[in-house]
């Protein structure tokens, strides 16, 4: 599929997309010609943002997610390493919800 079936595939806007694929997020498939240089994507190109997006919501930053697809790439990531980054993300998830509590509870007082 081309970008724009892509994009509504996804739900992500076209800058969205090449903002992913410059940062190796995503790497479309070329066509080999010089006259033709399409970026095309495929399900698993669906499958993958539709992931790079569940990890933003849960709070993976885009530096976080590319490492850890890099590692996932290079090596394959350990049922332990998964784990790990998930408690990781846990653990900073219940920081920040500690926080906005307390700015909650300011904010209430006044």
């Amino acid at each position: 599929m081309l970008m724009k079936e892509f994009c509504q595939a996804t739900g992500l806007s076209k800058d969205t997309v090449r903002f992913y694929v410059s940062r190796g997020l995503l790497r479309p498939h070329v066509g080999p010609q010089q006259s033709n240089r399409y970026q095309v994507f495929d399900g698993t190109h669906v499958e993958r943002a539709r992931l790079i997006k569940s990890a933003q919501r849960l709070g993976f930053s885009l530096r976080e997610i590319a490492g850890l697809a890099k590692a996932y790439e290079a090596l394959g990531l350990t049922r332990e390493r998964k784990a790990e980054a998930l408690r990781a993300q846990l653990d900073a998830l219940d920081d920040r919800a500690a926080e906005i509590r307390a700015v909650r509870g300011y904010l209430a007082a006044k």
